[in-house]
């Protein structure tokens, strides 16, 4: 018994040690100068594929206070690692007292960074900075301006999750449940 468990672990690790030395495949495209696999510099593409459109959702928080929001936005890529961005939010707060609808604005930078794609994979830093009113006659208490930093995880295009932090934090005085602020959404054209 132990001579065939010897048997097909040698056989398992002579098999693991042949696909780990092959080489890559490379694909190439008839008429391609390069590889496919090499990414193209975007600062060499028109304005309009530098555009990316996207949304998702924001401020997730149950409980009291409830908060929830909703934004579309457009991103520009500055570089291969770096888009800049704009994005209108609709955001539903609820504490005990009362509840708002507010409208915003948001501009946001996310930088690719290497350091944190080995550790994590596919991640990147994410600043925010927001700003909140209520649409029915600025009823309502008066928003602070929400500063976000954090860190996110997610390809370029395609879904993308985000955990920051409000530098601007005051309870009552933000639309968020809390200073820790998670976002769920990307870019997907």
């Amino acid at each position: 018994m132990k001579k065939l468990i010897l048997f097909f672990s040698l056989l398992t690790f002579a098999g693991a040690s042949e696909v780990f030395a092959q080489e890559p495949v490379v694909i190439k495209e008839e008429g391609a100068e390069e590889d496919l696999d090499v990414e193209v510099d975007v600062r060499t593409l028109p304005f309009r594929q530098r555009l990316n459109f996207g949304g998702g959702i924001s401020g997730l928080s149950f409980g009291n206070p409830t908060s929830i929001g909703v934004s579309p936005m457009v991103g520009y890529s500055l570089t291969n690692n770096t888009i800049l961005g704009v994005a209108v939010t609709y955001q539903y707060y609820s504490d005990m007292f009362s509840t708002y609808n507010l409208l915003g604005e948001r501009v946001f930078i996310r930088q690719q960074v290497p350091a944190l794609n080995q550790l994590i994979g596919q991640g990147y830093l994410i600043g925010q900075l927001e700003n909140f009113h209520t649409p029915a006659n600025n009823i309502g208490p008066d928003y602070s301006n929400p500063v976000l930093v954090g860190v996110g995880i997610g390809s370029k295009i395609g879904f993308n999750f985000n955990v920051m932090y409000d530098l601007n934090y005051t309870a009552g005085r933000s639309p968020y449940g809390s200073a820790l602020v998670v976002q769920i959404g990307g870019f997907f054209f």
